[in-house]
């Protein structure tokens, strides 16, 4: 597959129309009209706020900061992580694993919302950088469905992308201007490198899959269990149903704040 740089696009197009007219139709149809861009390196850094990670200690401790908050992260967290959540402000940002890929991993197909919540693209540079992308809703489901790149173990996350070397199929780029023929010199050849991994981290835990199969058990006669160890038994079927599947097991914090999270759920009072 030939691919053609933004900046040779933009050059090319400029024959026929200005070049900031060129760079908006660039834009719209990334977005609208179904013209695939690629990047060559880049990085989408998840993160989300202290007080989501920690939401589901607050009624345990009594308390969104202070000592007894404190103890639990400890408990509940690995050192890296906790030392990263004691003592802050419940509203202070706290960064995932960014999603980080290069030249290695071969040009990259990415979403068209990228160029809808682009904060700026430099299209000399081959650049393209946004400071907010949500982590769920319409937004999220419409223009990054199923996207490699938005990956995150995270409640609540949000997102912010540096994309570098940004590029165009040729051919659809010659298509818009019928009358004219790209350079010999301009474009190159992209080879599709074996993946080392999915875009540069390993890939996330199922947890809709997990969820489903509690949600199964929960319309079984007995239901989900109640009373006390609830919560900790709620716990054991998540876990073992990864081993079922993977044969490993997210961190037993994860896991604690999903299963907090349904017993909510299940504990929520009823109004009609």
């Amino acid at each position: 597959m030939k691919l053609i740089s933004s900046a040779e696009a933009v050059t090319f197009l400029s024959q026929a129309a200005p070049k900031p007219w060129v760079q908006r139709l660039l834009r719209w149809m990334a977005l609208d009209e179904g013209l695939q861009a690629f990047t060559g390196k880049g990085r989408v850094q998840p993160h989300t706020s202290v007080i989501a990670v920690i939401a589901y200690l607050i009624e345990e401790a009594g308390e969104s900061s202070g000592d007894k908050i404190d103890a639990l992260i400890r408990r509940e967290f690995p050192h890296a992580v906790a030392e990263r959540l004691v003592s802050k402000d419940p509203f202070d940002r706290f960064d995932d694993e960014p999603v980080v890929w290069d030249e290695m991993d071969g040009p990259l197909p990415i979403d068209p919302g990228f160029f809808l919540v682009a904060d700026e693209i430099d299209w000399d540079a081959g650049t393209l950088m946004a400071s907010y992308i949500p982590g769920e809703g319409d937004l999220r489901d419409s223009f990054f469905p199923d996207s490699t790149f938005l990956q995150t173990e995270l409640e609540r996350a949000e997102f912010s992308a540096v994309l570098e070397g940004l590029s165009f199929e040729a051919a659809r780029i010659e298509l818009l201007l019928p009358s004219f023929t790209l350079k010999q010199n301009m474009g190159f050849t992209a080879f599709q490198a074996e993946r080392r991994s999915p875009v540069g981290r390993p890939p996330k835990w199922d947890w809709e899959g997990a969820m489903a199969h509690i949600a199964a058990i929960a319309h079984h006669p007995d239901g989900l269990p109640t009373g006390p160890g609830a919560q900790a038994r709620i716990e054991e079927l998540i876990a073992n149903w990864f081993n079922s599947q993977v044969q490993d097991t997210p961190a037993v914090s994860q896991i604690r704040q999903r299963a907090a999270k349904i017993m909510r759920m299940v504990e929520k009072p009823k109004t009609d």
